[in-house]
């Protein structure tokens, strides 16, 4: 594997006022839990910070907030109606990561080194079935992580974490207390000043709800019946687990895209795509119920398999095609096994095939600033935000 450069050394970290009042495990226990002997050192420094804590002692503590009424309703009957709690004996596992992109890309990449598919539909959460496989999910991550989960909006970032609840409860923890994770999908370089990402990734939460968006999405959801809600909402019996690579994608910019926007862009998916791929053995142990998983050895290789969808498009305003091809790049870098856009329709699909066009005309460069000057010559233009 090729040597990567521009780490980025420091991190700004504004902690929250308040102790803890849960057990939580850092970084320095759970780094061999993450990196198996003899990783490489390059990737063990990209990891920014770690936390792992009781799910249980987590949403009993720190008690989700809601302020919006019809939110308020939904929690009110998982709560109340249905008594969800969550499970004593699951964790939650919140990992925030440096910056950082390889000066190479890997050798001998093809179109076929990583599956990519596109579907017509939604984030749906149902497991592959393949008990070697840890299958990640996007979240279209404001910069302050789940910073408006209580408020009237239910866009995408707003409907996990009332589908995944407990992720409020990890809001408050965030906000309430001293914490060494915190609640930022970016940060500012120390010697730049410069906007980096810093992705955050959740392993292990659980999904209790299904929201029929259909009629209830963005701005139409504080305006909808109880009526309305009580069709839209069904309540999962056997909850899904649901893993997380929570990164912020640039916003409302102008004309064709910078090499500054265009390198953000890379580096955010790459980091997200390769710590879901570095966190894969710890995760799949977690999502199984058990630190160390008895029939996997530390030798085990699991497949590592991320969903997404049109990130950093609609309210952001991003160039579907630019998102299409970045996040293709970053998994063919990263070497992930699967990569599933769901697009929700089809009236994308000339996008869809011209990103497909780029990727597959930039892949057998290997010097990655090249790349990132070649996607600048495009002349790719930023869309118009669609204020969902």
């Amino acid at each position: 594997m090729a040597a990567h450069s521009r780490f980025t050394d420091d991190i700004w970290c504004t902690p929250a006022p308040g102790a803890p009042q849960i057990s939580v495990r850092t970084i320095n226990e759970l780094r061999n839990e993450i990196f198996p002997p003899g990783y490489q050192e390059e990737f063990q420094q990209a990891l920014f910070q770690a936390e792992e804590m009781k799910s249980k002692d987590l949403y009993e503590k720190y008690s989700p907030s809601f302020r919006d009424k019809n939110k308020q309703y939904i929690f009110k009957y998982i709560n109340e109606i249905k008594k969800y709690s969550p499970s004593s004996d699951r964790s939650l596992l919140v990992t925030r990561w440096r910056p950082f992109l390889p000066t190479l890309a890997p050798d001998n990449l093809s179109l076929t080194s990583t599956k990519i598919k596109f579907q017509s539909d939604v984030f749906k959460y149902d497991t592959c079935g393949d008990n070697q496989s840890v299958e990640w999910y996007l979240n279209f991550a404001n910069h302050d992580l789940f910073a408006y989960y209580s408020g009237p909006l239910l866009a995408q970032d707003e409907l996990q974490v009332l589908e995944c609840v407990e992720l409020a409860a990890l809001r408050e923890y965030f906000v309430q207390t001293v914490n060494t994770v915190g609640s930022y999908t970016t940060g500012s370089d120390k010697s730049t000043h410069k906007t980096v990402p810093t992705p955050i990734l959740i392993s292990n939460t659980e999904r209790v709800i299904q929201m029929d968006t259909s009629k209830i999405y963005g701005n139409a959801f504080a305006k909808a019946s109880e009526r309305q809600l009580i069709q839209a909402c069904q309540y999962l019996t056997q909850p899904q687990t649901v893993n997380l690579i929570a990164i912020e994608a640039p916003s409302h910019g102008q004309e064709i895209y910078t090499r500054e926007q265009v390198n953000y862009i890379i580096t955010t998916c790459y980091v997200g795509f390769k710590a879901a791929q570095i966190l894969a053995q710890k995760t799949y142990a977690l999502n199984t119920k058990s630190r160390r998983s008895s029939n996997r050895s530390s030798n085990t290789r699991f497949r590592t398999i991320i969903h997404t969808g049109w990130w950093g498009c609609g309210a952001y305003g991003n160039n579907r095609q630019m998102m299409i091809l970045a996040q293709m790049l970053a998994a063919y870098w990263t070497q992930i096994d699967e990569l599933i856009f769901h697009t929700q329709t089809n009236e994308h699909d000339r996008d869809i095939k011209a990103a497909r066009d780029i990727v597959e005309k930039l892949l057998p460069e290997k010097n990655i600033d090249r790349v990132i000057d070649d996607i600048v010559r495009f002349n790719l233009q930023w869309e118009k935000s669609n204020d969902t």
